[in-house]
């Protein structure tokens, strides 16, 4: 027997737990999740949630029909199979949580998705994938982040303005290539996780991540390069608790990666990971094997990166040396 915990008692246990041993029991287990993930399957349970209700459906306990036709017809709005495979945890967590039986753990639903994933590899709805920042992409960054920008409102910035910002987009862009940070690593970066060495490169520590739930962290290394404009926009004042590139979220560090590689002229959809591909792709270029990439990049396995440095890996594999090419 369990409680909503997932934590085994007994049935002949005694004295039964009080209601706050019960609530810490509750609050561990749903710390197994990371907040970002909590978050995301509050959104994915209250949109199932309001689909159920409207269409005269029972949302907890759900039947597995109800989970597959709501699959079906996300999927036909659009919607990808990465965000199907979402809702699907969402809807798992919340029964689980609830102490009611998973609709999700049925063949069904499991055959409904996987059809509704084959349709959609069919029809190259695929998601897009984002550019790569190369090294050759960032020095067009670094060469033209001070220059003065017009908003949307028609008002450009002041020369000191600029300057401050470029200096920022310069250290963003460079860190997370060197270091291969996902996005909401970036944002969450304090300067307390920050190291200068004498040699003039740097360490940056990433206490959690997608892949360290646990919190076990990770110390990375940048180059001289990137410690160089990591130093140029620590102000004098700013405490260890500061964060480095004052961005608050994921998004934000995407929308200013996307709008330096825009005013640097460059072509693509750069978003946030564009610095983590576009270092993967010159690691392998430059003769890293995709293990050695799946490591400094922290991947949970070798898929990634080989994927993201295909078109590398291509002009290494046996066709190019059959022609001298590698």
């Amino acid at each position: 027997m369990s409680n909503r915990s997932g934590v085994a008692t007994s049935r002949t246990a005694a004295p039964r737990l009080r209601a706050d041993h019960v609530r810490r029991l509750i609050d561990a287990a749903q710390d197994s999740h990371s907040a970002s993930t909590r978050r995301n399957y509050v959104a994915a349970w209250r949109r199932f949630q309001s689909w159920a209700e409207r269409e005269g459906f029972h949302p907890i306990p759900a039947l597995p029909e109800t989970v597959a036709a709501y699959l079906a017809e996300r999927a036909a709005n659009g919607l990808s199979p990465a965000s199907l495979r979402m809702d699907r945890a969402a809807i798992r967590y919340h029964h689980t949580e609830a102490g009611h039986a998973n609709p999700t753990d049925n063949e069904g639903v499991r055959r409904v998705l996987r059809g509704l994933t084959r349709r959609a590899a069919g029809e190259g709805s695929a998601p897009r994938q984002a550019a790569a920042l190369t090294e050759e992409d960032l020095a067009a960054i670094c060469a033209t982040a001070h220059l003065r920008r017009t908003g949307p409102r028609g008002r450009t910035e002041r020369a000191r303005t600029a300057r401050r910002r470029g200096r920022v987009d310069v250290a963003l862009a460079s860190v997370m290539r060197d270091a291969m940070l996902r996005r909401s690593e970036a944002a969450a970066l304090t300067w307390a996780d920050m190291e200068f060495r004498r040699e003039g490169s740097g360490r940056v520590t990433v206490r959690r991540s997608k892949s360290d739930q646990d919190g076990t962290g990770a110390t990375l290394y940048v180059g001289r390069a990137a410690a160089a404009a990591l130093q140029k926009i620590e102000r004098t004042d700013a405490s260890p608790e500061s964060r480095v590139f004052g961005l608050r979220s994921g998004r934000a560090v995407s929308n200013r990666i996307a709008a330096a590689a825009k005013a640097a002229g460059l072509v693509g959809r750069f978003s946030g990971h564009s610095p983590r591909i576009g270092m993967a792709r010159d690691l392998v270029a430059s003769g890293a094997g995709v293990a050695a990439v799946q490591v400094a990049g922290r991947w949970a396995s070798a898929q990634m990166p080989a994927h993201y440095a295909r078109a590398e890996l291509a002009a290494k594999g046996a066709v190019a040396r059959f022609h001298g090419e590698d």
